[in-house]
């Protein structure tokens, strides 16, 4: 009999604890949020039984994969996807997926662009838990009262924010509170413009200081200088006091460029989802180029020295499948990572339907796709510009400073 055990640890209790064996996979995860529909997911599996344990301290969690990896690790664990996992590539401590990719995206089942995020040397080492896109938010109140369209191109997004800005109201909220979100317009600026090159500077076969760059920095400077963009200093997701988010469901700003996965705290702010505010994705400078969009994913891997390896390599090719993923879709409303799965309802299944019918090609968000000690000193850099706008040539130096030092030790 098919059965899922829940057992919930800290890091002392897995240091002390006689773990059961029972279940066929074990799988480890620090969303102890989502155990429920890890569970109602897992269930459908015909083939295996699962042992689900989550965590829910972060820093417990890594310390405790870490460790149970070189001893007696889980088949299934979650982890941070791109060069957050590659230590544990490098070390072959996780499973090559690829021939269950190349299964699914044969049969187009999966976008190939998707495995982008978990590879390395062309093979792929993880597939989605999580998949969030990263659009526009737009405050369509504000666009009725000024008789604005949802821009298609990059000349009538700015003509929409140089009338926002006549209105009295900031055009674009940016916000650079716990570092990480300075990178979000950088990437941005830089993908509307040449794609090609911002992959060719996560992986180090462009420098932070060419032409591309400062034409990301100068056009970003101009949104600021003309009052487009607000300076950064507010808070993230708060839906009370200042804050972006708060702003944005007033209607004192505008828009919001923020990964999907912010949806539910935009309606908590106070505005419906679908009449009071929806998605648009930044158009290209160049409307000839191929529409694009940035994305995110959080990896589940096998361990390979999984004592039940089979059954663990058996329940990510289950995962992979249309009736997982649907599943998936339907409790979490996650954009599906299986092509054939019902999108999700509202803005977000609007929005996938886009991307996917529109031939999008899926860009890897810049904290998963550069090396993490690039990124973690990079956001510090980028936010210096956001602070001084005028600093962006010695930003651009900085940075690349920042990469040698990483790419001539990697």
């Amino acid at each position: 009999m098919k059965k899922i055990l829940f057992i919930f640890l800290s890091t002392a209790l897995l240091l002390t604890a006689n773990i059961s064996k029972a279940g066929d996979v074990t799988l480890f995860h620090d969303k102890a949020g989502w155990q429920d529909w890890w569970t109602e997911t897992f269930a459908m599996d015909g083939n295996n039984s699962y042992e689900i344990t989550p965590f829910s301290d972060t820093s417990s969690y890594q310390a405790a994969v870490r460790q149970s990896l070189r001893a007696d690790p889980p088949g299934l664990f979650t982890w941070w996807a791109g060069y957050r996992m590659k230590e544990m590539v490098d070390s072959g401590l996780v499973e090559d997926l690829s021939p269950i990719w190349d299964k699914y995206v044969s049969s187009g089942e999966v976008s190939a662009d998707l495995a982008k995020a978990f590879q390395f040397d062309g093979k792929t080492y993880a597939v989605p838990s999580l998949i969030a896109f990263w659009p526009m938010y737009y405050n369509k109140n504000v666009y009725k009262e000024l008789g604005l369209n949802e821009p298609k191109t990059w000349e009538e997004m700015e003509s929409n924010f140089a009338k926002i800005k006549a209105s009295g109201r900031t055009p674009v909220g940016q916000t650079i509170e716990g570092r990480w979100p300075a990178f979000i317009w950088f990437e941005e600026f830089l993908i509307r413009s040449d794609p090609d090159f911002y992959e060719d500077l996560m992986e180090g076969r462009a420098k932070y200081t060419d032409p591309q760059v400062e034409e990301a920095f100068l056009t970003w400077k101009s949104w600021m200088d003309k009052g487009w963009m607000d300076d950064g200093s507010a808070a993230f997701g708060f839906t009370t006091g200042d804050s972006m988010n708060n702003s944005f469901s007033k209607g004192d700003v505008a828009h919001m460029l923020v990964g999907t996965w912010f949806a539910s705290t935009v309606t908590g702010g106070g505005i419906a989802e679908g009449e009071e505010w929806g998605y648009f994705i930044v158009p290209n400078k160049d409307a000839s180029m191929q529409p694009s969009v940035i994305f995110e994913a959080g990896p589940i891997m096998v361990a390979s020295n999984a004592k039940n390896k089979d059954a663990a390599m058996d329940a990510i090719d289950f995962w992979m499948s249309k009736e997982a993923s649907a599943k998936w879709t339907e409790l979490m409303f996650f954009p599906p990572h299986n092509l054939g799965a019902a999108l999700p309802a509202g803005e977000v299944g609007q929005l996938v339907k886009e991307i996917n019918d529109g031939g999008y090609r899926q860009i890897n968000r810049y904290w998963e796709a550069t090396p993490t000690e690039i990124c973690e000193a990079a956001v510090d850099e980028i936010s210096k510009f956001v602070l001084d706008p005028s600093s962006y040539k010695d930003v651009m130096e900085n940075l690349q400073t920042i990469a040698d030092n990483y790419w001539s030790n990697n």
